[in-house]
């Protein structure tokens, strides 16, 4: 693995690392429980996190299919197309009450595809063109950038509504 592809490995494996330890031990009522009306809940930003790496990755970068439609749609009861981007307040609130311990495994389940695809970048996969329709042509590297940022956003996001539910460092 090169330097580049170690380094993009360690900040997947970080993000994911500190995200379980914010939701680590976190009820089924406290992953549904929603700071604001308007807010996202701990077990949707979850999901959604698991379904961004699964889209990007295994779905534009590697090009094949998603984990996610491999049995995990149906296991949840959710659309084999959803993966939260651009989704309502009420989509967020709609849905299922999956167990928490079931998300995590769907994106465990992710990065055992994803792992692989981290560890083989290259310059090739790096400059790669890709067309997608929101954001018109991107390349492999910022495909790789963006998802490093989201995630971190989305496990402070996470690690904030623990916090708000049950008082800091509990």
């Amino acid at each position: 693995m090169n330097q580049f592809a170690a380094t993009i490995k360690s900040a997947y494996d970080e993000y994911l690392q500190e995200l379980k330890k914010a939701i680590d031990g976190v009820s089924q009522a406290e992953a549904y429980s929603q700071p604001a009306p308007d807010s996202n809940h701990i077990a949707w930003i979850v999901w959604h996190m698991a379904r961004v790496e699964d889209y990007w990755i295994n779905g534009v970068l590697k090009g094949a299919g998603q984990v996610w439609n491999q049995g995990w749609d149906e296991r949840f009861g959710m659309d084999p197309e959803d993966r939260g981007a651009g989704q309502t307040i009420d989509q967020v609130r709609a849905m299922p009450q999956v167990k928490i311990s079931d998300i995590v495994a769907y994106f465990d389940a992710v990065r055992a595809e994803t792992g692989p695809v981290i560890e083989a970048l290259d310059e090739s996969s790096l400059a790669r063109e890709i067309e997608h329709p929101r954001f018109g042509t991107i390349t492999g590297r910022w495909l790789v950038g963006h998802i490093i940022v989201e995630e971190s956003q989305h496990t402070g996001q996470v690690a904030l509504i623990r916090g708000m539910i049950r008082g800091f460092g509990k």
